[in-house]
């Protein structure tokens, strides 16, 4: 019975170790684990007038889409045979220029529009094809601003403008303007993401919609109303504070859990701690360091150059290093509450550049998104503690203290991960770095 048991913690770790480096390999950075949806609806000219910001890879990705799959029937797209990723996905420029009608079309289909049938209170969307007038595509890394509506009518001027087009269609937006001239702004009640969007983007977007209630535009009354995953926006009773709060609640809840980086820190952090006075030192140093630069974040005070964002995701895989290493040396003593707030302070970067990127908003216009997103981000941090907690302490009471102690178990692999996102992340910064200076 005993070799039983002991083959079976010999094979334990090596089984765990694989599961969690598998899943290393598919591990995105804080600022792509969510995309964006920016949308103004104005009342214009008796119709209504969409501004809207989207992910160009949600309007030409079709919902089966199989990243493992060759790429068949994706208009402006071909795949990089020296890579097989999502990311490899290349945009042609060329073709785009040449034959903007498929793009058009979807952009007709990206949204929709509900409105109450004229016989009872059922919803339907709106059949009527707007007029798309103008297209911009954009890297993500040099956006233009996307929040006062006077700012944006004048930048999108142009039938197509592809000029600042990226090469990684992953890393494409899209501006366009859509203009429906039979539907009145007032009789709207819904809108909704397309139904074909492919179902990964759908789950990773964030929502940020402005309706401006009068012909007036900016000047009007103007209502903002966020959600996270698939767009299913009611325009009428979702505008009060709890329902915002609620959305922003749910989208920092929903980073952490997939945000595998962070979780792993955290469960350092509980392997690490030796008594419970220093755990609870440590939990709150690391809440205020990633609070403060999530706040920061949200006031606009982050900086945007390219190479900033892979710079400190590469840092988020050496802190995880560099506290795993110092767990499995038998060092947790250099885990200092100092430390923890520096590292937090890391991470909440990583939070802040997908709060950035996903609002868009003007810094008083994020404060609320701000609040919401840090209080899932704890509210997920206790659930992970809630759980693992006193699954480590059952560990630690009744784990035969003999050859390979429960820490160095769970820990070696949380190391070998971060090892692995090291190298990766800092070759993207390599990358991004020589391009920039190029």
């Amino acid at each position: 019975m005993h070799s039983f048991t002991g083959r079976i913690r010999s094979t334990l770790a090596p089984t765990l170790a694989l599961c969690l480096l598998l899943a290393a390999t598919q591990v995105q950075a804080h600022f792509q684990n969510f995309l964006a949806r920016i949308v103004h609806i104005e009342a214009h000219m008796g119709g209504t007038l969409i501004h809207a910001r989207l992910p160009l890879a949600s309007v030409l990705l079709p919902k089966d889409w199989n990243p493992q799959e060759p790429l068949r029937g994706v208009p402006y797209v071909a795949s990089n045979s020296a890579e097989d990723s999502p990311d490899a996905l290349l945009l042609d420029t060329r073709a785009l220029q040449a034959a903007p009608q498929q793009l058009e079309t979807r952009l007709a289909q990206a949204l929709q529009l509900l409105r109450p049938r004229p016989q009872n209170a059922n919803t339907r969307p709106i059949e009527t094809a707007p007029v798309i007038s103008t297209i911009r595509i954009q890297a993500v890394t040099e956006r233009s601003p996307f929040t006062h509506l006077p700012q944006i009518r004048a930048a999108l001027n142009l039938p197509l403008d592809i000029s600042q087009a990226p090469r990684e269609m992953a890393d494409a937006l899209v501006d366009f303007r859509a203009f429906y001239p039979d539907i009145p702004f007032s009789d709207l009640i819904e809108i909704r993401s397309s139904p074909a969007e492919w179902a990964d983007i759908a789950a990773r977007s964030i929502n940020i919609i402005t309706l401006y209630g009068s012909d007036t535009g900016s000047k009007g009354q103007r209502t903002r109303l966020t959600s996270s995953g698939v767009l299913a926006q009611r325009l009428g009773s979702d505008s009060q504070l709890e329902w915002r709060l609620r959305d922003s609640l749910g989208s920092g809840f929903h980073h952490v859990m997939i945000g595998l980086d962070h979780v792993l820190f955290m469960l350092i952090l509980i392997l690490a701690a030796r008594h419970w006075r220093g755990f609870v030192r440590n939990s709150l140093a690391f809440t205020l360091g990633h609070s403060i630069t999530l706040a920061l974040g949200a006031a606009g005070l982050v900086a945007r150059a390219p190479w900033f964002i892979p710079l400190i995701e590469t840092g988020i895989a050496l802190s995880i290093l560099y506290s795993g290493a110092c767990l499995l040396l038998g060092a947790q003593q250099r885990l200092l509450a100092g430390r923890v707030f520096l590292i937090g302070l890391l991470h909440g970067l990583g939070f802040a550049f997908m709060l950035q990127q996903a609002s868009g908003q003007a810094p008083g216009d994020t404060l609320l998104l701000w609040f919401g997103f840090n209080l899932g981000v704890e509210l997920a941090q206790l659930s992970i503690y809630a759980l693992a907690l006193p699954l480590f302490w059952l560990l630690g009471r009744y784990w035969p203290p003999r050859r390979l102690p429960f820490r160095t178990l769970l820990a070696t692999p949380c190391v070998l991960a971060a090892l692995i996102w090291s190298g990766q992340r800092s070759l993207d910064l390599i990358n991004v770095m020589g391009q920039h200076l190029s």
